[in-house]
């Protein structure tokens, strides 16, 4: 492992490298953004991925859980035993939303006022594309090095990731023992955790009957609307938790779908729910207090019937500080950027989650891009410069982790 000082005696090079190469990681960049990949049309994106991969020189693996879809897996071996890197990013992106909304094409790839713009530059094509782009230069540097660095540009990471690193996780092919996750964090914080999701779906039960005769029926939205009131203390409480990193856990209210039609008594009312759930807490203790309060409606109201099954989690991201990942992200900011990151967290989840909750192994998120300002909005875009920077920062963690 380096330290702060050998990065700072390595950074000319570095910085010499990475700038004479400038121009061709942020055509790159342009090139792949340029490609629509909204979940289930990875496919264009995955084979320019990984024809690139190939002429750099890493051993590469295609792997689909479903057609169409592929996984992306290179892998740059020094030759010789040492620790396994993981870079880990997504090619999907959510869907642009209205084109009116956009002053240039979601997906034109083009470059104005000194920004890279079009959907997917801040979440995360630009972090995957540079951290690539850092284990190509690794490898170039002429540097020597030992262990292998790894980059994964996976499918489906915006609705949860079965079909994307879910999959490789459960085929076995995820093998590493550090890495980073290359969502933006604006290359400088290094998130070191985030929330996780619990979604589940309250099924409200009634009877239906004639619109004109509603006292013979049993309105399931009305009891639905009881549901809701009765989970607003609890809203209340959890606003009142807090986690030093992650802030305050949160129970949304997300879908509500009931009746058949507007002249019948509604005899089924469906309620959507979306907890977001902080480290020192459980998915199975965030499913019992919302039961433990549907049942208390129960026990007051006889005519109260419910279901409620969990729909969807993702885990809790928890890494310590004093991970070597962390440890190198926070040297490698420190030599680029003039000062050390901030240690944070993130609100939304990441495929980070999967992999460290699946292999134990520390997996911090750092990458390009202002997340709050630009992930999913409109116009999404991103600084030219944080495009070498973060190669940079990226060749410097490389460095220091599996540098000799």
């Amino acid at each position: 492992m380096g330290s702060l000082d050998q990065l700072r005696k390595l950074q000319p090079l570095v910085h010499s490298a990475v700038a004479a190469e400038a121009d061709r990681i942020i055509a790159f960049v342009s090139d792949i953004v340029a490609i629509p990949s909204v979940t289930g049309d990875e496919e264009r994106c995955s084979l320019a991925i990984t024809k690139h991969l190939r002429q750099a020189g890493l051993e590469v693996a295609v792997i689909e859980d479903e057609p169409g879809r592929p996984n992306v897996i290179g892998t740059l071996s020094s030759g010789k035993p040492g620790p396994r890197f993981l870079f880990n990013g997504h090619i999907d992106v959510v869907p642009p939303g209205p084109r009116g909304e956009w002053v240039h094409d979601p997906f034109c790839g083009e470059i104005h006022g000194g920004r890279l713009h079009g959907r997917g530059t801040v979440d995360m094509k630009t972090g995957l594309c540079t951290g690539l782009y850092a284990t190509e230069l690794l490898g170039r540097l002429g540097l020597p090095w030992r262990g292998t660095a790894t980059v994964t540009a996976v499918v489906d990471e915006e609705v949860g990731g079965a079909k994307g690193i879910r999959y490789l996780l459960g085929q076995g092919l995820i093998e590493a023992d550090m890495g980073i996750n290359c969502e933006a964090t604006n290359l400088d914080r290094v998130d070191i955790a985030h929330k996780g999701i619990l979604r589940s779906e309250v099924v409200v039960s009634g009877r239906a009957i004639h619109g004109s005769r509603p006292w013979l029926g049993l309105n399931a939205i009305d009891k639905a609307v009881d549901a809701l009131k009765a989970l607003r203390p609890l809203q209340r409480e959890l606003a009142d938790r807090r986690h030093p990193l992650c802030g305050r856990p949160s129970l949304l209210v997300g879908l509500i779908n009931g009746g058949t039609v507007v002249n019948m008594v509604p005899s089924r009312c469906e309620i959507g729910l979306d907890r977001r759930i902080v480290p020192g807490e459980t998915h199975e203790g965030a499913l019992a207090e919302i039961r433990q309060t549907l049942e208390g409606l129960r026990a007051a109201d006889p005519e109260f019937a419910y279901t409620l099954q969990e729909t969807m989690r993702m885990p809790i991201l928890e890494v310590p500080e004093a991970s070597s990942p962390v440890q190198a992200l926070i040297a490698a900011c420190t030599v680029v950027n003039g000062q050390a990151p901030v240690i944070g967290a993130k609100d939304a989840g990441t495929d980070a989650a999967w992999i460290v909750s699946h292999t134990g192994m520390p997996m911090p998120v750092f990458g390009p891009g202002d997340y709050l300002a630009g992930s999913l909005a409109a116009n999404e875009s991103i600084d030219l410069r944080d495009i070498p920077r973060a190669t940079e920062i990226y060749v410097l963690a490389l460095l220091y982790l599996l540098g000799e």
